[in-house]
């Protein structure tokens, strides 16, 4: 992507810093597995005892909506990075998917294996899996082709269950690659696809958030690409954060301020479709589309403005988007371990609700985080790329 003054930056540190809070955000939502630890739910578990629930409280309640993030950021990047050389026909089918292939894969595999045996040890424990039940061969064996959410439509997860989304990830590129290589460039098709996928939620929820998220994040870039090159860029990036901020503000408040609950009752009772009928599936779905086709990409085109129009700095927070698939990837395999030493020790859910214990498992995971992006994923990427006889890396904003 050229910036304003036409040079091409290598990544947008904004982004890449947004992805990893998106990352540790979701770890948030995950920690109510540890009321699962015995192998079945605490009766009676509680959100609200939960550490720090009052203040993360929109995390613990909705925080898995941040993979739908993770979505728009890859439709974003991969429109900036890849789509024009693969218009042109200059990025052949194989060397796209090698890229892809060498960044996600050996940390996919290795939790996979690592969570597999895992869970062997806490069935013969318990008689039950922790967290997910889909441990079978049925499950497995396509687990291991990153296919595990695509058909027959299922959106049970299985082994590392938050996985489901590297498997839609993996779907995407091959519908963005032929999306591109058809020479598909018109705006009203990156808005048909996810308008289209609205009909698919019924079917298959996870392959609908998938299409909605990327090709909506393909939209954001073209309009980002357009506001830079107005007259008044600055004066619309300066609008753009305060809407965005705005936005976020009402968001946030709407966990804590039962006017606000109050006021969308009385809204939904006199819309002209029928939401007051609706049923929780129905507000769920509203809720959901609301984010991934309003939140998410305002807030996407405010920090790539920003950092692109207004000179914001985001660099030195940039090494969270480093470590954002190794830390959703580790988190689940270190809360299965964190239950069979909670099985062996006769710990309780009670140990884990502590502030105590929710900074000591961000500072491990950031930790582990760290080591693998640098010791394992880089290195693996590397060796696989070199063992190909690639000679050209991606993008660093791609990696």
């Amino acid at each position: 992507m050229a910036s304003v003054e036409g040079k091409r930056v290598k990544r947008l540190y904004s982004l890449d810093a947004l992805r990893g809070i998106a990352a540790l955000s979701v770890v948030i939502w995950h920690w109510q597995h540890f009321f699962a630890i015995s192998g079945t739910w605490q009766a009676g578990w509680r959100r609200e005892s939960q550490p720090l629930f009052w203040l993360l409280k929109p995390l613990y309640e909705q925080g898995w909506i941040a993979v739908d993030l993770f979505f728009a950021l890859s439709g974003f990047v991969f429109f900036w990075l890849y789509g024009e050389a693969i218009r042109e026909h200059r990025m052949a089918p194989a060397r796209f998917a090698l890229l892809r292939f060498s960044r996600l894969y050996p940390l996919h595999f290795t939790t996979l294996v690592i969570v597999a045996v895992l869970q062997t040890f806490f069935f013969r424990a318990t008689g039950k899996f922790f967290i997910f039940d889909a441990n079978d061969w049925q499950h497995f064996i396509p687990s291991l082709f990153l296919t595990q959410q695509w058909l027959p439509p299922t959106i049970d997860q299985s082994f590392d269950g938050p996985a489901w989304s590297v498997s839609i990830e993996t779907m995407l590129y091959g519908v963005f690659f032929l999306f591109c290589w058809l020479g598909l460039k018109a705006p009203w098709w990156r808005i048909a696809i996810p308008l289209a996928a609205i009909f698919l939620l019924s079917w298959n929820e996870f392959i609908a958030r998938g299409l909605m998220g990327f090709f909506l994040g393909g939209l954001v870039l073209q309009a980002t690409e357009a506001i830079k090159v107005r007259a008044h860029a600055k004066q619309i990036a300066i609008a753009i954060a305060w809407l965005t901020l705005l936005m976020w503000g009402l968001v946030f408040a709407s966990f804590y301020v039962a006017a606000f609950g109050d006021a969308a009752a009385w809204l939904a009772a006199r819309a002209p479709f029928g939401i007051s009928h609706w049923g929780s599936d129905d507000i769920y779905e509203f809720f959901l589309c609301g984010f991934i086709f309003v939140v998410s990409p305002i807030t996407i085109m405010a920090l790539a403005l920003d950092e692109q129009v207004l000179g914001g700095r985001y660099a030195r927070v940039s090494f969270l988007g480093d470590i954002s698939y190794s830390t959703y990837m580790i988190h689940f395999p270190m809360q299965l371990t964190l239950a069979l030493v909670a099985l062996k020790f006769g710990w309780t859910p009670k140990s884990f609700q502590s502030v105590g214990a929710l900074a000591a498992f961000y500072v491990v995971l950031i930790a582990l985080g760290f080591a693998s992006y640098r010791f394992f994923e880089r290195p693996m990427q590397r060796l696989i790329r070199k063992a190909s006889g690639a000679r050209e890396h991606a993008p660093a904003a791609a990696e």
